[in-house]
């Protein structure tokens, strides 16, 4: 069998190689969920004195019940992406116990295959 069928039939060649990616994929969705986290809460900031110049200045009631649906939307997208970020950060910090393990073990494994060498 060719290398080039090996590589279609297994989508990941090694399991250190796969921890490696889904680490490394790990922290980007983190981050991610840090940043969406950082810009939602810069736009409710920014959006409640909007909310009450629009209650003050004394528009149609359907102007304040879309805006008060629109600050609901951004306090539950708020709390969407902080649950997101605790699960991110426990199982990642999860990721990383079993990527250094699984490192030990291949170093222990090393270890022993070149002593018996």
């Amino acid at each position: 069998m060719s290398q080039e069928a090996l590589e279609k039939v297994y989508p990941v060649r090694t399991l250190h190689e796969f921890l490696f990616e889904i680490n490394r994929e790990w922290r980007r969705f983190k981050r991610g969920a840090l940043m969406s986290l950082f810009v939602l809460s810069v736009l409710l900031l920014a959006f409640v004195p909007l909310l009450f110049r629009t209650i003050q200045s004394g528009l149609s009631i359907l102007d304040v019940i879309f805006l008060g649906a629109l600050a609901v939307f951004l306090i539950y997208d708020i709390h969407i992406m902080i649950t997101q970020y605790r699960f991110f950060k426990k199982w990642g910090h999860r990721m990383e116990q079993l990527s250094n393990f699984e490192e030990k073990l291949m170093s222990t494994k090393l270890g022993e295959t070149k002593l018996n060498i």
